[in-house]
């Protein structure tokens, strides 16, 4: 299968808030794993996500909030949750560098896993 991502993407678990772009809708979920490029997120099944959609992700560092605005690209649905891939179409360098930093300092294992796997 073709690998259609340009990072790496990181079995980092932390809380974040999305809010849809142009409305006052409040979707919270679980990101699964992060890269510098975007998030995997876990939702409750009933939330209303769907490709396409263009949301403000912060997620919720130990040291900081990450502020970016991402859209949906894929949705999995499962009998009790939805997965959703969103990649980052507006986001600072610093943002980038601050979750790589989080990946390294919290997660140094999936860093030295990536390495030896090249």
């Amino acid at each position: 299968m073709l690998e259609k991502r340009k990072f790496v993407r990181f079995k980092a678990p932390a809380y974040c808030k999305c809010l849809k772009v142009g409305a006052n809708a409040d979707v919270s979920g679980m990101c699964k794993d992060m890269s510098m490029g975007g998030v995997k997120i876990i939702f409750d099944r009933g939330r209303d996500i769907k490709e396409d959609i263009v949301l403000e992700v912060f997620i919720l560092l130990p040291d900081k909030t990450v502020k970016s605005v991402g859209k949906i690209v894929w949705v999995k649905e499962y009998d009790d949750k939805k997965e959703a891939g969103i990649k980052f179409i507006n986001i600072s360098d610093t943002y980038k560098e601050d979750i790589y930093g989080y990946i390294f300092k919290y997660y140094r294992e999936e860093v030295t896993r990536h390495w030896w796997d090249a």
